[in-house]
């Protein structure tokens, strides 16, 4: 029953600011240019939200305000059918950038519908050509049991080794001083070796 509930807010709250959700994906309306919104902005913020929407990505919607907006939650001032909207473009998949934002009018916006399950489309700004090819070859049963008894040791490959030792390994090394033999330490000299 929850989920309804939670399924007919909303569908109401997406009527009531005409069809915009926070965290929906918007794009710009083909005539945007010809909208008051865009065109009570000067020259600078005319430049600014022709090159903030430039790109193909995704933009999603972080907030919207009415024209007045009210804390009063009664108030007719929070209801209406002209909104300001701040959008934020997607860097990565769920992430968006919090510095670089715009707010614009909801005239110039139009809401993206998601795909199925609710993903987003995949940003074409964030997809990258991946250069790397790798080839797959047929293994016959021989050689994956090699490949599985391969050890990387440095910047090569060897055979591992499948058996343990029989005798110490020894280790090639130098000492930095000389091990003092059996009494002559310096502790000889005060203690007694047979007590």
């Amino acid at each position: 029953m929850a989920k309804k509930f939670l399924n007919l807010i909303e569908n109401i709250q997406k009527y009531m600011n005409s069809g915009f959700t926070t965290g929906g994906l918007v794009k710009l309306a083909s005539d945007y240019k010809s909208k008051e919104g865009y065109k009570n902005q000067n020259k600078v913020q005319q430049k600014y939200i022709d090159d903030y929407f430039d790109s193909d990505g995704n933009y999603k919607v972080k907030n919207i305000s009415t024209e007045y907006p009210s804390s009063a939650p009664g108030n007719s001032d929070n209801r209406g059918n002209f909104f300001y909207i701040t959008v934020a473009k997607e860097l990565a998949p769920g992430l968006t950038n919090q510095q670089g934002q715009v707010t614009v009018t909801s005239d110039m916006l139009e809401p993206i519908e998601a795909e199925d399950n609710n993903r987003t489309p995949t940003d074409p700004d964030t997809v990258y050509d991946n250069k790397v090819q790798i080839d797959p070859k047929e293994v016959d049963e021989e050689d994956e049991i090699e490949t599985t008894r391969m050890t990387q040791q440095g910047d090569s490959v060897k055979k591992s080794e499948l058996s343990n030792p029989r005798q110490n390994t020894k280790i090639p090394s130098s000492p930095a001083t000389p091990s003092p033999a059996v009494n002559e330490s310096y502790t000889s000299n005060y203690m007694p070796i047979n007590g």
